[in-house]
């Protein structure tokens, strides 16, 4: 430790060449994470993936196997399969401890008739949907008909209800782990809880002095605010003392008449899919996308829903000819890694809402969809790294005030109309981190971050831009921090760096 931070000081005093590419962020984040005098100004977002990145995904190969094939299902040929796979779903998920659904070679039709109503449905812990590659030779899932915005494979618990299980009673900070709560009777180590919490009044101080437009109405009034939903897991209590395993990434606020709230979170967990082709027929429809069109163009053919999952994955799979390819709501420590998405353009390529700790990481986005990659409505610690995007395809932050979320060494891609509706707006709270970002665009422009004279379809909170690069003349204004302009800086991977750094010091 002590030797890292003389590296530290020596490099600031020395002037050295490479100190160049290291930014002041990250020089002052790694001090203080490593002497434990102050809060960095950075999220610490190696709080992301499964099991918080902390574990590998597992093999598996100790779980029952379902071969959809024992239970009539046919590859390539004119059937549709949905019955066989949905008994060997149902039969997994009548067995103890679960198990793999597998796909062997081939291509299994499904969705035969435009029913909406129609879907796989997963609500059990512990099942994985494997097939047998995701390119040539592999397991192609090919949706036929559309269903309009109907998600064919959607994992999520049967109920969904949520308890209010303690009050917050004094202020915390941001990037600290402790709360402190009126009565912690109804908590206990291990528990996950959702850090809760809606105003006006606490809206106001969050985004001061910046001005609040009228017309982003879903801010104002009784039920209105900014959304807080943060998931934690419980690691110590002591009193009513509640130490969390990972970070608060928002400044806890006592708001007359407004409490921050410890409620239920109810999950799913140790779900996953891996090594498929999952295929829809968007590219015989007689129609280029347009975005907002109508349903069909919006969502007429969908593949992944998870809702309330955590510690799951989805990984080496593929989406082709989709409207829409995954959605994720109340996610909590999911990876999806090494995916690729393409064919003909559609709506959304991933979705991650309402959540913490969406580990986004090595996947190719092609251009084939209006909004790449992102977060939306409350979701926090989103993490975006190491992917590609298509020259043009807009980053996804869809408003209802996501905040610090992580786009990191990303080559590719635009942030300006970044979607939502315009009572939903700030696309953005604080804390939206664009480290090593590569801007790839046809055309110049200049991004006013903040505007309530004009609706600007990227309206985020003080920004913070560290290495970022274009390919063409970018200007910003109201930006929070712009650091190592045009060069790429060290470390590469903001979201590695911070898991080595709190894996090394064991915090």
């Amino acid at each position: 430790m002590k030797s890292n931070l003389i590296v530290l000081i020596l490099v600031a005093l020395t002037g050295n060449v490479f100190s160049q590419r290291i930014p002041p962020l990250w020089a002052a984040y790694e001090l203080a994470k490593l002497s434990g005098t102050e809060s960095p100004v950075l999220p610490d977002f190696s709080y992301a993936g499964y099991h918080f990145s902390e574990k590998e995904i597992p093999s598996l190969s100790e779980r029952t196997v379902f071969d959809v094939t024992d239970y009539g299902a046919v590859p390539d040929d004119a059937e549709f399969d949905d019955a066989a796979i949905q008994m060997a779903i149902s039969a997994a998920l009548a067995t103890e401890g679960g198990g793999v659904v597998f796909f062997p070679p081939g291509k299994f039709l499904i969705a035969p008739d435009e029913d909406r109503d129609s879907f796989f449905r997963i609500d059990k812990s512990n099942i994985l949907l494997k097939g047998s590659g995701s390119g040539a030779g592999g397991t192609e899932i090919h949706q036929v008909k559309m269903r309009i915005g109907s998600r064919q494979f959607r994992f999520e618990p049967r109920e969904n209800k949520t308890e209010k299980l303690a009050v917050v009673n004094r202020a915390a900070p941001r990037e600290s782990f402790v709360v402190e709560v009126a009565d912690a009777s109804r908590l206990s180590v291990g528990q996950d809880v959702v850090l809760s919490h809606r105003s006006e009044a606490y809206t106001r101080n969050y985004f001061a002095p910046r001005e609040l437009s009228p017309a982003w109405d879903r801010l104002f009034g009784s039920g209105g605010g900014m959304q807080i939903r943060e998931i934690h897991t419980i690691e110590e209590i002591n009193g009513t003392t509640i130490k969390f395993k990972n970070p608060l990434h928002i400044d806890v606020v006592m708001v007359e008449g407004y409490d921050f709230e410890l409620n239920s979170y109810n999950s799913i967990e140790e779900c996953g899919i891996e090594d498929i082709l999952f295929s829809g027929n968007w590219d015989s429809y007689p129609e280029e996308f347009v975005h907002h069109k109508d349903g069909i163009h919006d969502g007429g053919w969908v593949a992944i829903h998870m809702g309330n999952v955590k510690n799951s994955w989805i990984r080496n799979c593929a989406f082709t000819n989709l409207n829409e390819v995954i959605n994720i709501r109340n996610g909590y420590q999911l990876s999806l890694t090494g995916l690729n998405i393409y064919g003909k353009k559609g709506h959304t390529s991933i979705h991650a809402r309402s959540g913490y700790g969406v580990l986004i990481k090595d996947c190719d986005f092609n251009g084939a969809h209006h909004h790449g990659p992102g977060t939306g409505y409350g979701g926090v610690g989103t993490v975006v790294t190491q992917c590609r995007l298509g020259e043009d395809q807009i980053i996804d932050s869809h408003s209802g005030q996501p905040y610090a979320t992580l786009f990191d060494a990303i080559d590719g891609g635009v942030f300006y109309n970044l979607g939502g509706p315009l009572p939903g707006l700030p696309h953005h709270g604080k804390y939206l981190v664009f480290w090593n970002f590569s801007y790839r665009s046809e055309r110049d422009f200049h991004y006013d971050f903040w505007s309530v004279k004009k609706r600007r379809n990227y309206t985020i909170s003080d920004p913070i831009f560290v290495g970022f690069r274009a390919n063409r003349e970018i200007t910003f204004e109201n930006v929070g921090i712009d650091q190592a302009r045009g060069q790429e800086v060290f470390p590469k991977s903001l979201f590695e760096a911070q898991l080595q750094l709190r894996l090394r010091s064991g915090n």
